[in-house]
């Protein structure tokens, strides 16, 4: 066996040796639980971040078989995979299947190409680049026809750097050409030199200098363009495991981190006296030394891969942040090369690999574990907090249980409570979301959800009306809510809404915004007392709870979908559906329009100028441009303005229309006026409004919910065009979610909301509030507003062209404005253009 073969054989038994066996449980730390993955995973060896840190390209060895499953224990393709760290999805995921073993990837600075590169099949170029946005591959580097150990890219882009077995070199990223390289002088045996074969390197900042280190413990310094050797550093020592594992370099170029294998230290260097400055010693991963470092945006402080895992301040030597890793849970061996470590650019988190197939993200100032991204081997992937929220592919989360005893449960089946890509994309953005947390994974599989099912089933009917009866079983966590909807639209749920976090009991919550001052016309008001009573209960179910209930099918495909909540209301089952076809012919559809505009208030200080005037405005507007896609004789229209829009008149007009409005017509809702957000539930005033918030000056957010489950409309538009509109969302989205718009494919629920949960809308543009002047703009024959440009208007093209008019105009006039689009289901014409 020639020389080189040696070395391979050597370095792949090493390099596999921690993916021979089953990868440990992910533990998901504030959780205070273990989750097992039921799907191969992939276990990291390299990653690279982007220079905005927006984007992670992370490289893998190939699947690695779950816990308790067969253990993977033979090389293959690797792959490549960009994640975006802004959303918190996997966007791209790209096989190299030339090379058997990844060892090193790097993103470019503009996060388009990336390079890969380890140990290559049948004497090919150990280093590959691609097009991240077309997944082609660009070029290979022929010179390279070993392993390669490491690889990146210059600061500006235009060097590419690599390191085979001794020798490192730099290419010119527009041609591939070689510009230098230069010989580590590594030619003895390796079994008598005692080290293994890994070289690495790192830019300087501006691109002049490389810094080198590998398996005989001494860092090098180099020319980036001419060959040419600055200096040497010597200080680490080397041994039977290896020499230097990890290069960091400071943003000034001033300084550099380095870390090695045998001697179980971090030093800090300065690169133009070639001192050393700092001598981290004492670290260790169980008997393997240290694996990688990082170095902080400002240069002040480095992260390295050793026990005890933390944070250390460069000047004065001391760990500063413990990283929070539970060591005793995840035994703290890396599963692949030196380990991976990266500072985000943003400096507020850092991200390092372990030996569970998860890249791991630390918030850099109190070390806590903030989430995790794991991919799986057939593409699908999910990210997930430490309290076990999550985004996730479609079936990303069917892959990882929680564990109770004896007994597991899929993250899936707690889908309607841990979705939350909100809370992840914040997560990652480095905000501190425990406000936001009101459910732990632990807490859910203490308190499992019910399971659910249908009593009878039917592919098709004839009848105008229909009895759907279900059963509802505990499964440990009893009974709470149950939930009926169809087609997508919430028809049933027994009067149970999940109580808002907000103050304490009897605190004063102030929403004057000041808004006078700023802009006189804005709608604001001032919360002066707070007298609302606290939402109602599901009633006790017991251990099981049989039920029936009535509906009217539209013709048809129609989809009956059920979920049940835990006698706590804090974790809904999986969902249930029903499909059959309804034979019965349809009649002409109706269009029914609620029209709410209130200028007038009892309490006079917060009387409007616009808002009785933009809802009748939009109802004539809207009733008008209908009659192309209505019969006149089937549109209807209820204006309620000033004196009459109590809450008495509205709970008396909704009754009116539930008693009228069927499955098949369309409602529509506008209201204009005051809402504002208290305790994160959002309320409309009504005219009886008098200073202070009590349930008779006010609709809420619960129940604009109930008046849309009380409509049997499967076309619902609910606007409006008030301070701190987006504030329904908070409500709405707990029984409207995501799953429920891919099942809602036959009934669509829409809301447009003028301003987002911490905005005031502006009332005074043009003779209209500013989001009414975009409504009415997207009514009056507007081919902007025809999104599909079929001669259309439709309920999410107005939605879309009035948030962008108005995000537009409000920049203008110095107002930050964003309205808030929901899009639920179905999306439905309003009218077409001549």
């Amino acid at each position: 066996m020639k020389h080189s073969s040696l070395i391979s054989v050597f370095f792949l038994i090493f390099f596999l040796s921690g993916c021979a066996s089953t990868i440990p449980a992910i533990y998901l730390q504030s959780a205070d639980i273990e989750m097992d993955l039921h799907r191969p995973a992939y276990g990291i060896s390299d990653m690279s971040i982007s220079r905005d840190g927006s984007l992670l390209l992370a490289g893998d060895i190939g699947p690695v078989s779950p816990m308790r499953k067969q253990s993977y224990d033979a090389p293959g393709s690797g792959n490549i995979r960009l994640w975006d760290l802004v959303r918190g999805n996997l966007v791209r995921s790209i096989t190299i299947r030339d090379i058997q073993i990844l060892y090193t990837v790097a993103l470019s600075p503009d996060g388009r190409y990336a390079l890969a590169g380890g140990q290559p099949t049948g004497g090919k170029s150990g280093l590959t680049m691609w097009d991240l946005t077309t997944g082609e591959q660009v070029w290979r580097f022929p010179e390279l026809r070993g392993d390669v150990f490491s690889a990146s890219f210059s600061r500006d882009g235009r060097r590419v750097l690599a390191t085979t077995v001794s020798v490192v070199f730099v290419f010119d990223f527009e041609t591939g050409r070689t510009i230098a390289r230069f010989d580590t002088g590594y030619r003895q045996s390796l079994f008598s030199s005692g080290a293994l074969p890994y070289v690495t390197a790192q830019f300087s900042p501006d691109g002049k200098y490389v810094l080198s280190g590998g398996h005989d413990a001494v860092l090098h310094l180099w020319e980036a363009e001419g060959s040419a050797a600055v200096r040497s550093f010597t200080g680490h020592k080397r041994g039977i495991g290896g020499g230097i594992s990890g290069i960091s370099i400071s943003p000034d170029g001033k300084h550099a981190l380095t870390c090695a294998i045998c001697d179980s230290s971090a030093r800090l260097w300065d690169l133009q006296s070639g001192k050393e400055i700092q001598n981290f010693s004492g670290l260790s991963v169980a008997l393997l030394g240290a694996w990688g470092t990082a170095m902080s945006p400002d240069g002040k402080y480095g992260f390295v891969i050793a026990l005890p895992l933390g944070i250390w301040d460069l000047a004065s030597g001391k760990q500063v942040t413990p990283l929070q890793l539970q060591s005793d849970r995840n035994a703290f061996i890396p599963m692949a090369k030196p380990g991976s470590a990266v500072y985000n650019p943003n400096g507020k988190t850092v991200l390092m690999t372990a030996n569970d197939a998860a890249v791991r993200i630390f918030d850099s100032a109190t070390g806590r574990e903030i989430a995790m991204l794991v991919a799986f081997d057939d593409g699908e992937w999910i990210v997930i907090t430490s309290e076990g929220y999550y985004n996730a592919s479609e079936k990303g989360a069917q892959y990882l249980t929680a564990n109770l005893g004896q007994k597991e449960y899929s993250v899936e089946s707690f889908y309607d409570v841990f979705y939350r890509p909100d809370i992840v994309r914040a997560a990652l953005e480095g905000e501190d979301t425990r406000g936001l947390v009101t459910i732990t994974m632990n807490d859910a599989v203490k308190n499992p959800p019910p399971t659910v099912d249908f009593t009878q089933s039917f592919s098709e009917s004839t009848r105008e009306k229909l009895k759907i009866c279900y059963q509802v079983r505990s499964a440990g966590g009893g009974i709470g809510e149950v939930r009926l909807f169809h087609n997508g639209k919430l028809i049933q749920s027994d009067g149970y809404y999940r109580e808002m976090a907000g103050s304490a009991a009897g605190k004063r919550q102030e929403l004057a915004m000041g808004s006078k001052g700023i802009y006189e016309d804005m709608r604001s008001v001032s919360v002066m007392q707070k007298s609302v009573g606290s939402p109602a209960s599901a009633k006790a179910k017991g251990e099981v709870f049989s039920d029936c209930r009535e509906v009217e099918p539209v013709f048809g495909e129609n989809e009956i979908s059920i979920a049940a909540f835990n006698s706590n209301n804090t974790v809904q089952s999986y969902m249930k559906t029903m499909k059959f076809v309804s034979r019965v012919q349809p009649a002409d559809p109706h269009l029914y329009i609620l029209s709410i505009g209130l200028d007038r208030y009892k309490d006079s200080r917060v009387n409007l100028k616009y808002a009785v005037k933009d809802a009748r405005d939009f109802e004539e507007k809207l009733r008008a441009q209908a009659a192309s896609v209505y019969k006149p004789q089937n549109i209807h229209f209820v204006l309620v303005t000033d004196a009459e829009a109590t809450k008495a008149n509205f709970t008396r007009k909704i009754d009116e229309l539930a008693g009228i409005i069927k499955p098949r017509d369309s409602f529509v809702m506008f209201a204009a006026g005051h809402g504002v957000l208290l305790q994160n539930q959002y309320y409309l005033l009504t005219h009886d409004y008098d200073g202070a918030i009590t349930d008779a000056a006010v609709i809420s957010s619960n129940e604009i919910v109930e008046t849309s489950k009380r409509i049997k409309s499967l076309g619902q538009l609910l606007i409006f065009d008030t301070c701190h509109a987006g504030g329904v969302d908070s409500i709405v989205s707990g029984l409207y979610d995501a799953r429920m718009s891919v099942l809602a494919r036959k009934m669509g629920l829409h809301i447009y909301a003028s301003a987002s949960d911490k905005q005031s809308a502006m009332d005074g543009y043009k003779g209209n509030g500013l989001f009414t002047y975009t409504l009415l703009e997207g009514l009056n024959n507007n081919r902007e507003a025809d999104r599909n440009k079929d001669g259309t208007v439709t309920v999410v093209g107005l939605g879309e062209y009035s948030k962008k008019k108005t995000a537009l105009i409000s920049k203008e006039v110095g107002h930050s404005q964003t309205p808030l689009i929901i899009n639920f289901g179905k999306d439905s014409p309003i009218y077409r253009l001549p």
